[in-house]
């Protein structure tokens, strides 16, 4: 059974143990040695320059043809789910690469593409704190993972407050999923920001520039693609609202699905940091545990997601840009096989599904947890080298 922190030990940082026999030295050359010799660069990669041109221009698009009041009906309706769903392709595949500085080499431009998430409902400024610094260093350490703290409704971890209702957990899941960019917008940030601590982050105040910021685009969000659409397309304004609500769920589930099976399924595991926050491995070791590959070999879904189906490349290297990152992942591969390091990986999204959907039943099932007593899922691979 898990030991409970106090309170005050939040405020430590989490220190990894460097004991990786070379492994990361190894690791991190050779995927040096991969840009010197293919002369490609980490960051400013045309590819990455042309997918945010076409992103853009679909969001553009779907919008004008919105607005334009020629589409009605059923055709409207599919119209304003696609642009949600843009909005999803935006936030994983320029965003995302903004807020780690992976886009660009000049932090002008890294900030410019940050500042998408701004354009589709999720504040850049909070994001820092709830993914970036509560999140990437602490990936599965309870209490301290942002990520995976869910306020009750799931049981993401063995450490949450177990409640008979997360016995349909894996049932309810997707439901809660697809409310998420809705949360989001209109909770989650607001929030966040009057909080003053992020897992065991310690939040600055903010600057009334940064609450009316905060405001000022959320506004803007609500305003151009319901309160807009609504004034000036000729159907009900139900019509409209009902749109909006799907393209949402659309999104939100989509986003659930590609930010939580890399993290929670049945094969990576949860650390535990000692009294001093002190975890006994090293942070690329870390990684490796808590953090998992699906669809590896599929290029749709890699383009789809922004790389992010490639997460354990993405955690070990968040500054290179996702245009690399298959690359990069046969690389880990490589070094993971030579190194007798555990490398996690679903062959397809519906095995990695499977996998996560395991792990919230057994969650569920028990309010203590110990992982010698599951049995080994067999949905997903488990590649032990």
């Amino acid at each position: 059974m898990f030991k409970v922190l106090r309170e005050e030990n939040l405020t430590k940082r989490i220190v990894y143990q460097d004991d990786d026999d070379n492994f990361f030295t190894t690791l991190r050359q050779r995927v040096n040695d991969y840009f010197k010799t293919t002369g490609l660069k980490k960051q400013d990669d045309p590819g990455m320059y042309r997918k945010t041109v076409l992103q853009l221009g679909m969001w553009g698009g779907l919008y004008a043809c919105i607005v334009s009041n020629q589409f009605h009906g059923w055709f409207l309706f599919l119209l304003q789910i696609a642009f949600h769903f843009t909005m999803f392709l935006m936030s994983v595949g320029i965003a995302h690469d903004g807020s780690h500085g992976s886009y660009s080499r000049r932090p002008w431009l890294n900030k410019v593409m940050y500042r998408v998430f701004d354009l589709i409902g999720i504040n850049s400024h909070m994001w820092e704190y709830n993914h970036n610094l509560s999140h990437h260093h602490v990936p599965n350490i309870p209490v301290y993972d942002s990520a995976i703290d869910s306020f009750g409704l799931f049981r993401f971890h063995p450490r949450a407050k177990y409640y008979r209702f997360h016995k349909f957990q894996h049932r309810y899941i997707f439901v809660l999923y697809s409310l998420s960019t809705l949360f989001k917008i209109f909770f989650l940030d607001f929030f966040s920001i009057a909080r003053k601590t992020i897992g065991n982050v310690q939040v600055p105040k903010h600057s009334v520039g940064d609450v009316l910021y905060l405001i000022f685009t959320k506004l803007f969000v609500v305003s151009y693609t319901l309160i807009i659409p609504i004034l000036v397309v000729d159907v009900p304004a139900w019509q409209i609202v009902a749109g909006f609500l799907a393209g949402n769920l659309v999104m939100g589930i989509t986003l659930g699905i590609v930010f939580q099976v890399t993290h929670l399924s049945d094969h990576t595991v949860y650390a535990e940091p000692d009294e001093n926050g002190i975890i006994h491995k090293s942070f690329p070791r870390h990684i490796l545990s808590t953090t998992a590959d699906f669809a590896p070999n599929n290029k749709i879904i890699t383009w789809i997601s922004g790389g992010l189906n490639l997460h354990v490349a993405h955690h070990l290297f968040p500054k290179i840009s996702q245009v690399h990152l298959p690359a990069v992942t046969k690389i880990v591969q490589q070094t993971c096989r030579e190194f007798g390091v555990p490398y996690k990986v679903y062959p397809t999204i519906f095995s990695a599904l499977r996998s996560h959907l395991y792990l919230l039943k057994k969650l569920g099932e028990k309010e203590e947890y110990n992982p010698a007593e599951w049995p080994v899922n067999q949905s997903g691979i488990e590649i032990n080298y």
